[in-house]
């Protein structure tokens, strides 16, 4: 047996894969894919025109879903004591195993998101109901634009000149750095997931998300830390004392901020599938 790859090989395990995936996961895919339907139901109910935002929140939530549950459900089995074994014995090796286990998680999130994307867009031909806008951006910038052009038209208001001329361009300077964070963070989400399903042998999904908040925690006294070496709280007492800050020392120290929240963020994540790779290698039962 090549004990590297074999396309082949490969090919036969993600169908396997594949089968177990969709017998295991399928039903709750769905599911997850069919939230927007549950937004739609509630302006249909009452009434009322619902927002871009909203409705994307409820697709990210549907996201956030699947990428906490699919480790556990589609490959569950892989550490334990008796049904791991089988597992143990497929003839294929142990790199074949980790690209299969990473690629259905990986791809789960981005499935989620398409079939709830197209269930939103399928509701709003309906004559019916309060979705009377497609989602046409998938970008933080775009949704924002939509978000507050839909606020405008509502409140009849130029709420772009409320906020002021430079608003528009700091967002589009913003957009490209929190679309890079927003990838990271949910490569890196979904790997401390993966990783939790093979440290533990119950209760999986909920010992995982205690160790996500724990991480979360330390993560954001890391970038206190950083804040405050940048500066950020004496301009902010500056600033409720009255003294503006200027536009550029604002978007230099956020800009900044979120560089150093994405490298971070990378560097952890290279570091979390690495650790997946050995310990999916050296697993014992």
């Amino acid at each position: 047996m090549n004990n590297t790859f074999n396309l082949n090989r490969f090919g036969k395990l993600l169908a396997m894969d594949g089968r177990k995936y969709f017998r295991n996961f399928g039903i709750t895919l769905a599911i997850l894919c069919g939230i927007p339907i549950i937004g739609w139901l509630l302006t249909l109910i009452f009434g009322f025109t619902m927002p871009t935002l909203p409705r994307w929140g409820g697709i990210y939530l549907a996201m956030f879903l699947g990428i906490i549950l699919i480790p556990a459900k589609v490959f569950g089995d892989i550490n334990l004591s008796r049904e791991g074994v089988c597992y143990a014995m497929l003839p294929v090796s142990n790199l074949e195993k980790y690209l299969s286990y990473v690629l259905f998680c990986l791809l789960t999130p981005v499935a989620i998101v398409l079939g709830s994307w197209a269930v939103d867009s399928l509701l709003t031909l309906l004559p019916l109901g309060g979705f009377n806008h497609y989602i046409k951006h998938f970008g933080m910038n775009g949704i924002m634009q939509d978000f507050i052009a839909e606020i405008s038209s509502m409140t009849n208001t130029d709420v772009v000149s409320e906020l002021g001329d430079d608003f528009p361009k700091v967002f589009s300077m913003f957009d490209r750095t929190y679309s890079i964070g927003m990838i990271i963070s949910l490569i890196f989400n979904v790997g401390l997931f993966m990783l939790g399903n093979l440290l533990f042998k119950t209760h999986k999904t909920g010992k995982t998300l205690a160790c996500v908040i724990g991480v979360s925690y330390v993560l954001s006294m890391l970038m206190q830390v950083f804040l405050l070496s940048r500066g950020i709280f004496p301009w902010m007492n500056e600033n409720s004392m009255g003294i503006s800050a200027d536009l550029d020392t604002i978007t230099n120290i956020v800009s900044g901020s979120m560089i150093f929240s994405d490298i971070l963020h990378a560097v952890l994540t290279i570091g979390l599938y690495i650790g997946i790779f050995f310990k999916l290698k050296t697993q014992k039962y």
